[in-house]
C-alpha cells in the first residue's frame, strides 16, 4: 500500500472528511470499472455510491494488513455479488420461469482476453459478462480486466487460491460459450447463468 493511501486511511478513520473525499478521488475510477463489469451499466453507479457508504462505515476496520486497494477490490465485489443477488430473486419473483433475454453477439472471435482489449467488441464483452455466473465473472473480471494475481483474486474474493483459479477458469470458459454462441445465444442462456439461479 502506498504511504499515502495509509496516511489518507488512518486520518479516514479518524473522521477526516477531505482525506477520505482524496481516496475516493484516487479510488473511484477503480470502483466505477469493477461495478460497471460486475454489476452492469444501469446498476454500476448505484453500486458505486453504495460501495463508497460501505468504505465510510467501516475505514475504522482497515488495518493495513493488505493494500488499501485489495480492500477496496473486497468491498466493491462482495457489493456487486450481493445487489446481483437481490436483483436475481427480485427478477425471479416478477418473471417465474421467463428466461431473460440475451444479446445475440455481433462478431465471431472467441478469445475473451484479446476481445477486452478490443475497443470495438468493448460493449460486446460486457454483455457477455451479463450471462456469466456471479462469483465467475467477479473472478474473471479480477484476473484479466483489473489483472490480479490468483493470490489476491482468492483474498478479495475470500476463497481458496485453487477456487480462485477454478472460478476464472470457468468464467473463461463461459465467456467463450457466450461469445461464440451467435444465434443459439439469443434464444435461451449460458449454463454459468442458469445454474445461478438453482443455487440461491
Amino acid at each position: 500500500m502506498s504511504a499515502d493511501d495509509r496516511d489518507l486511511a488512518v486520518r479516514a478513520a479518524r473522521g477526516d472528511a477531505e482525506a477520505f473525499a482524496k481516496l475516493v478521488r484516487a479510488h473511484s475510477s477503480l470502483v466505477y470499472r469493477v461495478a460497471l463489469r460486475i454489476s452492469g451499466a444501469e446498476h454500476a453507479q448505484d453500486a458505486s455510491q453504495e460501495v463508497w457508504i460501505r468504505v465510510w462505515r467501516n475505514i475504522r476496520k482497515f488495518r493495513g494488513e493488505s493494500a488499501f486497494s485489495t480492500w477496496l477490490y473486497k468491498i466493491t465485489v462482495n457489493t456487486c455479488l450481493t445487489d446481483r443477488r437481490k436483483e436475481a430473486r427480485r427478477r425471479e419473483r416478477e418473471l417465474d420461469d421467463e428466461m431473460p433475454f440475451l444479446p445475440e453477439p455481433s462478431g465471431g472471435e472467441a478469445d475473451p482476453e484479446a476481445a477486452a482489449l478490443s475497443g470495438e467488441r468493448r460493449a460486446e464483452i460486457e454483455a457477455a459478462l451479463e450471462h456469466i455466473r456471479t462469483e465467475h465473472r467477479a473472478a474473471l473480471v479480477l484476473r484479466h480486466m483489473e489483472g490480479l494475481s490468483y493470490a489476491e483474486i482468492a483474498e478479495v474474493l475470500d476463497v481458496p487460491d485453487g477456487t480462485a483459479k477454478g472460478w476464472v477458469s470457468r468464467g473463461r470458459v463461459a465467456m467463450l460459450v457466450v461469445l461464440s454462441d451467435g444465434a443459439g445465444g439469443a434464444g435461451g442462456n449460458s449454463s454459468e447463468e442458469s445454474g445461478e439461479g438453482g443455487e440461491r
